[in-house]
């Protein structure tokens, strides 16, 4: 889960805070005086808060560092290295305005060049909410986006006003929404969080208050999930004599003249960064447990934190899934059966370690559940199984009266690396044996735990999450209904996974895992155009493979993408190519976006010309 840190670096970061006592300021932050502190001063303390809490609590976190005004500067690409960051903040320097659009398209282009759309980006903006001027300030950005919005609006009312003339309802029109220009944000294009840390009074500086209320409405308007943290400014503290301010010094009168307005502290800054590192970076804790009466359970941290599985059905109906916080091992494959599903997520397994790591092995006892000691309802009282686990439990801990007593000290300051984990041995099992473990991570919702090699030293356990769903591997069948060789019938073929008598090579199989095997097809598919007419059969059995394939994945937008590809083409072609190579490209374009080929069965043809003599 990679995290961004955009930084603004506009004239206005360069001012004092108002109305501070004059022991605020220090002589080491930006070269200001002993008795001032400015915005840009509150910002990279707080940058370096942030730094700290994801070397104490996410160290595997990959972080970038960009400065903006009215434009952007990469100072520092994504790395783990957090000391290069908090060296490149004290070299910071201060331009003109404020430009967040700009900075906006910058993010996303880095980020999906370094991690693609399917990864999860923290994104986190410090700024005193200045709005610009001009075209590019924040009022525009909001302009533009609504139009954006209404106009894709359009398009799909457009394309169901036109499917709904066809009488034999066999035409499906599928909506074309506008394409936004190089320089215009309309939301990102992965999974993401938008977090703007705002740093100014909303009691006393009105600028702020408008900025805000102009930053929750971008957020509103772009559909983008995030959140506006603000500082909270404490009235009950006792003001000095700078920190008096009449309600006639801020072009105010609502008669308060001569009272306390609280502005804007370090204090406050940083419990607002706080607050940020809390909501965003909460570690995801949980119990993973194995084996049945003497169950083996272990403290774990999932990294990163799981997000919630939002799932629709064919009505629109959206249901929403969280991860369970007791992960059950519920048996063990090869890996070679497994393959390679679908997933949702991967994520690394960490044993969790602390002073409270013993108290909190069994949620239940914190909750005064089943398993505590006090008084159980009626519908609480422990099973014959929980009871006897935990009477195994007692006595496997039971240790000799006096040796315990002796060894008492020696045990509470036990190395964390010496302790017993559950995560070890079954790293260690699963890495010797090359298997995997099905885990159950809620109601109906499995996934599988693997050993998993980062480098050729580092190995860890991690977690694959699959679907929701009992039958979501295809060659396994449904998950509730696996079993061990003991459970076969007599004379049953014990043989996993069912193979099939007959196999088949005439097709080639198309792969898009990954976003390199996407693009050498359509490389391909190029090549073959730019040699027509000699390429002319190889150019449309390439391009009915891509097709078919994008069809049965869903992959519509595919299509398009390849009829706007081909256009560009064809606008590029030199004089010395063949009038045939024009002709095939536009009738292909034309094929391509008719609604009546999104059959499989149909196969889109060559043209017949008289240079490549089909007619």
């Amino acid at each position: 889960m990679p995290t961004v840190i955009a930084l603004d670096v506009s004239l206005s970061m360069t001012r004092p805070i108002p109305h501070q006592s004059k022991t605020a300021g220090t002589s080491g932050d930006g070269g200001a005086s002993e008795n001032t502190l400015t915005y840009h001063q509150v910002a990279v303390k707080g940058i370096n808060y942030i730094l700290d809490y994801l070397t104490k609590h996410a160290k595997l976190e990959f972080v970038s560092l960009i400065v903006y005004s009215s434009l952007y500067e990469v100072l520092v690409d994504f790395t783990r290295d957090y000391d290069s960051i908090r060296q490149a903040l004290h070299k910071i320097e201060h331009y003109d305005k404020t430009s967040l659009e700009n900075v906006l398209v910058a993010v996303n282009n880095a980020f999906k060049s370094h991690w693609g759309s399917q990864n999860y980006c923290q994104i986190i903006f410090v700024t005193d909410c200045g709005i610009g001027m001009g075209p590019s300030s924040l009022k525009n950005t909001i302009i533009n986006i609504q139009n954006y919005k209404a106009a894709c609006a359009t398009a799909v009312a457009a394309a169901t006003a036109e499917g709904a003339k066809d009488p034999t309802g066999a035409g499906v029109v599928v909506p074309v929404p506008p394409q936004p220009s190089d320089n215009q944000w309309v939301g990102f294009a992965y999974p993401s969080k938008l977090s703007f840390v705002c740093l100014g009074s909303m009691a006393t500086d009105i600028a702020f208050r408008c900025g805000t209320k102009l930053y929750q409405q971008l957020l509103d308007s772009s559909g983008q999930k995030g959140q506006l943290f603000i500082p909270r400014l404490r009235h009950d503290e006792a003001p000095s004599m700078d920190d008096s301010v009449s309600a006639g010094d801020n072009g105010c009168d609502d008669g308060t003249a001569g009272t306390f307005r609280a502005q804007l502290t370090k204090a406050s800054a940083l419990e607002a960064f706080e607050t940020m590192c809390e909501t965003n970076y909460r570690q995801f804790e949980a119990t993973l447990r194995c084996g049945g009466y003497f169950r083996l359970e272990d403290p774990i941290i999932v990294w990163p934190a799981p997000l919630p599985y939002t799932a629709r059905d064919v009505l629109g109906a959206e249901t929403t899934k969280l991860m369970s916080r007791r992960l059950e091992v519920c048996g063990f494959l090869s890996l070679s059966d497994i393959g390679s599903p679908m997933s949702v997520s991967r994520h690394l397994i960490l044993p969790r370690s602390g002073p409270n790591t013993a108290s909190s092995q069994n949620p239940d006892e914190a909750k005064g559940g089943p398993s505590s000691g006090g008084k159980h309802g009626a519908g609480n009282l422990p099973t014959v199984e929980e009871r006897l686990e935990t009477d195994i439990k007692a006595f496997y801990g039971k240790a000799d009266g006096e040796s315990a007593h002796h060894h008492h000290a020696d045990e509470q300051h036990s190395v964390a690396g010496m302790e017993e984990s559950v995560c070890v041995l079954l790293h260690g099992a699963l890495k010797v044996e090359n298997m995997a473990a099905l885990i159950l991570l809620g109601d109906a919702w499995y996934g599988f735990i693997y050993s998993y090699a980062d480098g050729k030293k580092k190995w860890n356990l991690m977690l694959n999450v699959l679907p929701p769903g009992n039958d979501v591997v295809p060659w396994l069948g449904d998950l509730r209904y696996l079993g061990t060789l003991d459970d076969a019938l007599p004379g049953e073929n014990p043989s996993f996974p069912i193979k099939a008598d007959k196999r088949s090579y005439s097709q080639n199989i198309v792969v898009w895992i990954r976003q390199a095997g996407l693009q050498s097809d359509i490389q391909k598919v190029l090549r073959h155009a730019k040699k027509l007419p000699e390429k002319t059969q190889h150019f449309y059995k390439e391009l009915n493979r891509i097709r078919r394939a994008a069809l049965s994945l869903g992959f519509i937008e595919l299509l398009e993408g390849l009829a706007h590809i081909f256009e560009r083409e064809i606008n590029t072609l030199p004089q010395s190519a063949s009038p045939d190579c024009s002709m095939q490209l536009s009738h292909a374009i034309m094929e391509l976006r008719r609604p009546a080929n999104r059959d499989l069965k149909i196969v889109i043809h060559a043209l017949p010309t008289q240079y490549n003599q089909l007619g």
